[in-house]
């Protein structure tokens, strides 16, 4: 359904820090699905496995046969250009050189290239039922099933082994382990009899390896961190795992014990990430990892749901409403979303994903959210393509009715989510037009975090004007001790304060207090001090920052007022900028846009004005802000323990 390759996908939402999934308050444990699992009557909620088996392949058949003739044209195009395909080895030394010299790229590149030919040959005879294309899936299949692991490089490191080859004696579950079982049970689940056909062993190793690699670990282990069975903190690792298993324990274990003992654990771990989240459903991963996180979980849902025959029903849970809710409150513009910690400024969610909230919650914001987001990656008209086995029968179950939705992005005014601390306002409601103001609290612990307690952005008429820069290509140093020497994760490089010379830390306790909004008629204020954010050596007793936000008037009127116990340097005010200002009046920036420039008014008998360029050249930054961005720094003049300065936003 979306155009992304597999193995950017995993790159994107690789992480292996433990931290907290969700910013403010810790819920006491709500257990939903367990508990909707034993009002199901447990593993006889399942007792129609078969049957929902059968119809789930009846209808993917049945949208196949009506493809429309050019979009099977398109999807046979590509399956005879993999047929032929060389496929790559995946050598020692290729795996091995995350270990030494912290390239991920490389072996994630040719292990998510093999994936994706092997989807587009499957595509291929699932169209045409000729038996032209099964040789080569077949050779596919077997490469796979070969494979020495499933798991990434930059996640054996949790194997007795320690970071270095795959130890044979113990099976890890990860991101991409989970991911190929489930591409493995759909391409066994569609095509058993034509791969039983070609060689009766296929479907044989796709079970022994599934029970290998994935069931027996995931029975017998509670210790894999992502499951959550031994304390500390889960992220989208738990959910997209256990969505992914569940999927293919119902697609393929026949054995109806041992399946319900993996429905049942899949129930109690994802319990856990569901466990984390407060009532606001704000995911403090960010919009980007919304997918992978909010979006494996309805997926799940669904799988319940419906393999249940209904019986499993989360339609009137208000937290998972929330979840899906969140999605469409941090979105800007078109693919432009709010990109707090390691969230990227442009992303499109899974359509499919808000699309099947909208559907279980009768949410029409959603739905049609998931139509536009759908138009979002088809605006070429550009046709279907199986680049991954779970998106593209989402594809095939839903395209059609995504299609027939209107399409439209709700562009909610006032949505503030008061245990994540994130707010978003615009001048106006259903339109991007005017100015958008996101701003957040929290602290520095949250998953994927940058230390940013205190960070906004600016976006006018869609276009942005003061930024978050966002994160770089994931490499060995991203979730390392390192972390925060890289420079987009330092307040510094964010919408933040930097007080006597001194940035933010990262640590739980490094957080916002005091946290209030307010809103009004006419707009709202959002009020925190941000001074715990800060190390003791700061000597920082408060720094309230306030954001005055006035929709008819289109401004922002930020204020900070401090006290200080000890002045050692002039303060800077930062603010990132994609372009650089006009600085040729004191007292006014000028950020060009299109349309509408940004006016910042500030004191120049208080502020002087620095500015920094900042190159860029990685790509996944340099992609949306090109080769390099502008800190704007204004600079205390006057030395004064306890002061306060203003700063007007506003459209010209």
């Amino acid at each position: 359904m979306r155009s992304i390759k597999v193995f950017h996908v995993l790159i994107a939402a690789v992480m292996a820090l433990s931290v907290n999934t969700q910013a403010q308050t810790k819920p006491s444990p709500s257990n939903f699905l367990e508990k909707a699992w034993q009002q199901a009557g447990g593993a006889t909620a399942f007792a129609g496995r078969d049957t929902w088996r059968s119809n789930l392949k009846a209808t993917i058949q049945q949208r196949l046969n009506t493809l429309p003739e050019d979009t099977k044209a398109g999807l046979l195009q590509d399956a005879e250009k993999a047929l032929n395909y060389k496929w790559p080895s995946v050598t020692a030394d290729l795996y091995l050189q995350y270990r030494d010299n912290g390239n991920r790229i490389n072996f994630e590149t040719v292990q998510g290239e093999r994936r994706r030919m092997m989807v587009a040959l499957i595509a291929g005879e699932l169209v045409e039922h000729k038996g032209r294309f099964m040789p080569q899936i077949a050779n596919g299949l077997w490469l796979v099933l070969e494979e020495s692991t499933w798991v990434l490089p930059a996640h054996i490191g949790v194997q007795k082994s320690g970071a270095n080859l795959p130890d044979p004696s113990e099976q890890i579950i990860d991101l991409v382990a989970g991911e190929t079982a489930v591409t493995l049970s759909w391409a066994q689940f569609l095509l058993r009899d034509e791969l039983d056909k070609y060689s009766v062993i296929i479907n044989k190793r796709i079970d022994y390896e599934l029970d290998r690699r994935i069931y027996i670990p995931y029975l017998q282990r509670d210790d894999f961190w992502w499951m959550g069975f031994k304390g500390g903190q889960v992220n989208n690792w738990n959910i997209w795992i256990n969505n992914n298993i569940l999927k293919t324990a119902l697609l393929n274990l026949d054995d109806s014990e041992r399946r319900n003992a993996v429905i049942a654990k899949s129930i109690r771990s994802a319990d856990n990430f569901v466990n984390a989240y407060a009532p606001d459903g704000g995911c403090d991963e960010g919009p980007s990892y919304w997918g992978h996180a909010g979006g494996k979980l309805i997926e799940m849902l669904e799988s319940l749901q419906s393999a249940s025959g209904g019986k499993l029903d989360f339609s009137n849970n208000q937290l998972m409403h929330a979840i899906g809710a969140y999605i469409y409150k941090m979105h800007v513009d078109s693919n432009r979303f709010v990109n707090f910690a390691d969230a990227s400024a442009r992303s499109i969610p899974p359509p499919q994903d808000v699309f099947m909230y909208g559907t279980m919650y009768h949410d029409s914001l959603l739905t049609k959210f998931g139509s536009y987001l759908y138009q979002l990656g088809h605006t070429d008209k550009q046709r279907l393509r199986a680049t991954a086995m779970a998106e593209f029968v989402y594809e095939l179950l839903l395209g059609d009715d995504i299609r027939k939705t209107p399409a439209a992005a709700p562009y909610t005014a006032v949505n503030w989510l008061p245990d994540l601390q994130v707010l978003s306002l615009r001048t106006k409601g259903g339109t991007p037009k005017g100015l958008f103001l996101a701003a957040q609290g929290g602290h520095n612990a949250e998953s994927h975090n940058h230390n940013d307690v205190g960070n906004f952005v600016l976006y006018v008429n869609g276009q942005p004007a003061i930024i978050d820069v966002g994160v770089g290509t994931y490499t060995k140093q991203t979730f390392s001790k390192d972390r925060y020497q890289l420079w987009y994760m330092q307040s510094q490089w964010h919408n933040c304060p930097t007080i006597n010379g001194l940035q933010q830390q990262d640590g739980r306790r490094f957080q916002a207090s005091d946290v209030s909004f307010k809103q009004r008629p006419d707009g709202g204020t959002l009020k925190m001090n941000i001074a715990k954010a800060y190390p003791e050596t700061a000597q920082v007793n408060s720094w309230v920052r306030t954001w005055n936000f006035t929709a008819n008037a289109s401004t922002v009127i930020l204020t900070d007022e401090y006290d200080l116990k000890e002045w050692k340097e002039p303060f800077h005010c930062n603010l990132m900028s994609v372009q650089v200002p006009d600085t040729s009046k004191a007292g006014v920036l000028v950020i060009k846009g299109n349309g509408n420039d940004l006016v910042v008014n500030y004191d120049p008998a208080l502020l002087t004005v620095e500015t920094t360029q900042q190159p860029i050249d990685d790509p996944r930054l340099s992609s949306v802000w090109g080769n390099s961005v502008t800190r704007i720094s204004l600079v205390a003049k006057q030395q004064q323990l306890r002061g306060k300065y203003t700063i007007k936003f506003a459209l010209k």
